[in-house]
């Protein structure tokens, strides 16, 4: 009875042991692929391996598709599946075991792994590149849209863009699939392509990159200069100015046009680089510039704008206000008179000129917005009493263009003999005394009647004697 119960504890033991031993070969082994992602192109290799962790020998294993052993299809190596080239039909759901053998067990397999799934997508298609609008040059300054073609594809999607090879532009975004260059400039020539990526699948999926569209950006032509006929730019109202585009030399011009305040100007001028505008307003008064085209590469390109001129409209110069000093006009012989001339307003410069009838004009220049000027002239008599007439003028500077005025009113200025003037004044004085002493004369004779009643009134004044009344004679 003693001897089997150590004998059954032993041959538990052993159970045990051997229990243990066929879990190890038993555990579950782990496939994956061993580029880390499930999704490959058509074409392209796939590897899968199966790996187990387990502390003795493994004998070989087996790979499954579907739960069909794959013998044959790809190749196996040790614990990797490879297939090369991957196609279509090659998707599905695969798993992997391992085998074992020992003399007390035999040859073991252990439990199937948990599956992976391979997808196996066609290559993207090549994308083609649309520029719009397509020309054969392009001017600096216009807008131009590069985009991306290809047919749809269910998944998200990145666009990348290249000049000479270098990307200059990409984002994730599936409604865009467009490059706008708003402004082109000379460095935006070069050949542009395209591709986009294929995402969400633990991999980017990259396109073939497009054919390769050439853009080639010019400069502008030189600016032209506007000139204008007369050459100033302030003009009265009703006046006529004809304004020239004038093109650098020797550039072939097929188009003009003329811009008033940015505004194209119509008219039959297109051609002939001239442009009219007759009886002036205010309505005219703006800033104005001019383009040209010429011909190259079967495209018209235009010029920068020329340099803005304005023309500037006033109303027609207001006489200017004159007077003198004494005010009467009248002046001895050697004396002085002063001669005063006033603009109606204020100008960028002034010249007042004084004029009169024998002697010619007396400038006076100005450097400031000076409203009033004046001159002293000594006034000399030659021969018999002279009468001149005066009158002045002013010359205005208005944005670089002198205009005279119209006249003023003339004064008539005498010159009386020294001696004459003496005698007047003799006359003169002589005049006043003569009416002092008529005025003192007539006071006199006003007072004496008064003088004479008091007197009478003293003599007649009644003497009483005894209660009668007395009147002396």
């Amino acid at each position: 009875m003693y001897n089997v119960l150590p004998a059954c504890f032993y041959l538990w033991l052993y159970l045990l042991v051997e229990l243990s031993l066929h879990e190890a070969v038993l555990q579950r082994p782990q496939i994956f692929f061993s580029a880390s992602y499930a999704t490959y192109l058509t074409g392209e290799a796939v590897s899968l391996e199966c790996q187990a962790n387990v502390d003795f020998t493994i004998q070989g294993y087996k790979f499954f598709k579907n739960n069909q052993e794959v013998n044959g299809i790809g190749a196996a190596s040790a614990n990797k599946y490879k297939i090369r080239p991957a196609k279509r039909n090659d998707a599905g759901s695969y798993t992997c075991l391992y085998l074992t053998f020992d003399k007390i067990r035999g040859r073991q397999e252990s439990e199937v792994s948990f599956p992976v799934s391979l997808s196996i997508i066609d290559q993207p298609s090549t994308p083609s590149l649309l520029v719009m609008p397509e020309q054969s040059l392009y001017f600096e300054g216009e807008a131009v849209t590069l985009e991306c073609q290809h047919p749809g594809v269910n998944s998200q999607i990145s666009y990348h863009f290249y000049k000479d090879t270098r990307n200059i532009l990409s984002y994730q975004d599936t409604s865009k699939s467009e490059h706008h260059i708003s402004s082109l400039n000379t460095k935006d020539s070069g050949a542009y392509h395209c591709e986009y990526l294929i995402l969400g699948h633990q991999r980017t999926i990259p396109s073939g990159k497009s054919m390769q569209k050439m853009i080639t950006v010019t400069a502008l032509s030189s600016s032209p200069l506007l000139k204008f006929l007369p050459p100033y730019t302030t003009f009265i109202n009703g006046e006529n100015v004809t304004m020239e585009c004038e093109a650098p030399s020797p550039v072939y011009v097929t188009l003009y046009r003329f811009y008033k305040e940015g505004e194209e100007l119509k008219g039959p001028s297109s051609h002939t680089g001239m442009y009219a505008l007759y009886n002036l307003t205010k309505e005219n008064q703006a800033e104005y510039t001019c383009m040209y085209w010429s011909p190259k590469i079967n495209r018209e390109i235009p010029s920068t704008q020329s340099i803005t001129k304005e023309i500037y409209v006033i109303d027609p110069l207001r006489p200017p206000l004159f007077f003198v000093d004494p005010p009467s006009g009248r002046i001895w012989d050697g004396g002085n008179v002063t001669l005063y001339c006033s603009v109606p307003e204020e100008y960028e410069r002034t010249i007042f000129h004084f004029l009169n009838n024998t002697d010619g004009i007396i400038s006076v220049s100005t450097d400031s917005k000076q409203t009033t000027a004046e001159i002293t002239i000594n006034m000399k008599k030659s021969n018999s009493t002279v009468s001149t007439k005066y009158y002045c003028q002013y010359t205005a500077e208005i944005k670089g263009r002198s205009l005279l005025s119209p006249k003023s009113p003339q004064i008539e200025i005498t010159v009386v003999p020294a001696g004459s003037l003496l005698w007047l004044i003799a006359i003169g004085v002589g005049a006043g005394i003569a009416v002092l002493l008529v005025i003192v004369g007539l006071i006199y004779w006003a007072l004496l009647p008064k003088k004479e009643e008091k007197k009478d009134a003293e003599e007649s004044e009644p003497i009483h004697e005894g209660g009668c009344k007395v009147t002396s004679l």
